[in-house]
């Protein structure tokens, strides 16, 4: 009897330690993510009115249907969508190209490659999207360098539209894919390179029969970072884009600071959400399924 009640409250000592320790982060989650979250659908159900941000006390699902039914913002959602797909192909390409290098690389090579990921990451925002600026602008050093070469005989358009865009969004995302697809690279034996090769399977061969089939996790958790940054992508399509760029980011906060349409402002913002939530939902099945493949 008394191991048993003994064993009971080693049970219950450890139940409380792991609530104690686990009690913090739940305060972190709720203070941070649940409460915000909550109060940005309460904002996303109220009613709209021209007379303020919205009306306090009321229930309507006005702020909704105006987001659906108002063309310019429903043609943002598409554009959105479309410049996060585009994006995150470009970045899986060549963040997988840059890890790759990486992961061959050795010695001194190896570090430099990875203090430029770090270094980039590090990086605020602004000031990637300014070195975009001096090097793509008409009169930038990558512009000079073509048209000196004779390649072509004016600068090319590659700032100020969807060109400009793409390419300021890939400065910020293409770091974090490049360490993501890194780390599954990392625990790769490159002796399977090697195996690959000597049963006489060419370069290109081996990397893609058998180094690509095992970065798929990585490929995938780069993918969603990508994705969500770029769905939610403010700062290079209205920095180095165009009036045309207009994403869902730059349409949120045209109706808070130009309309003050807290409740349109609210529900597009829960729209978005619930995109990433989905692409992140399939990411998990897609993630499950892989380590299924791999355990089998």
């Amino acid at each position: 009897m008394s191991v048993t009640t003994g064993g009971l409250r080693a049970r219950f000592r450890q139940t409380d330690l792991r609530a104690l320790l686990v009690a913090p982060i739940v305060l972190f989650d709720l203070a941070v993510f649940v409460v915000p979250f909550g109060y940005l659908l309460r904002i996303s159900l109220t009613e709209r009115t021209p007379r303020g941000a919205f009306v306090e006390g009321s229930w309507s699902i006005e702020g909704f249907e105006y987001v659906l039914s108002t063309p310019t913002l429903v043609d943002s959602i598409i554009f959105t969508l479309g410049f996060a797909t585009g994006v995150t192909a470009l970045s899986l390409g060549i963040s997988l190209l840059y890890a790759y290098a990486i992961w061959r690389a050795t010695g001194g090579l190896r570090v430099l490659l990875l203090v430029g990921v770090l270094v980039s990451m590090l990086t605020a925002i602004i000031v990637k999207l300014f070195a975009v600026i001096l090097l793509f602008s008409p009169s930038g050093f990558i512009n000079q360098v073509v048209v000196a070469s004779g390649i072509v005989a004016e600068p090319l358009p590659l700032i100020n539209n969807v060109t400009g865009a793409v390419i300021g969004q890939l400065y910020i995302v293409v770091p974090y894919s490049v360490l993501a697809i890194y780390s599954v690279l990392s625990s790769i034996d490159q002796s399977v390179i090697e195996a690959a090769r000597d049963l006489g399977a060419g370069r290109l061969q081996a990397v893609a029969e058998v180094v690509v089939p095992h970065t798929i996790p990585g490929l995938i958790v780069a993918g969603v970072i990508s994705f969500t940054w770029s769905v939610g992508s403010f700062a290079a399509p209205l920095l180095v884009g165009s009036s045309a760029e207009r994403t869902t980011g730059i349409a949120i906060s045209d109706l808070l600071q130009q309309n003050f349409d807290w409740a349109a402002a609210a529900a597009m913002g829960l729209l978005v959400a619930a995109i990433v939530f989905v692409a992140l939902s399939v990411t998990y099945v897609a993630l499950g399924r892989a380590d299924g493949g791999n355990n089998e």
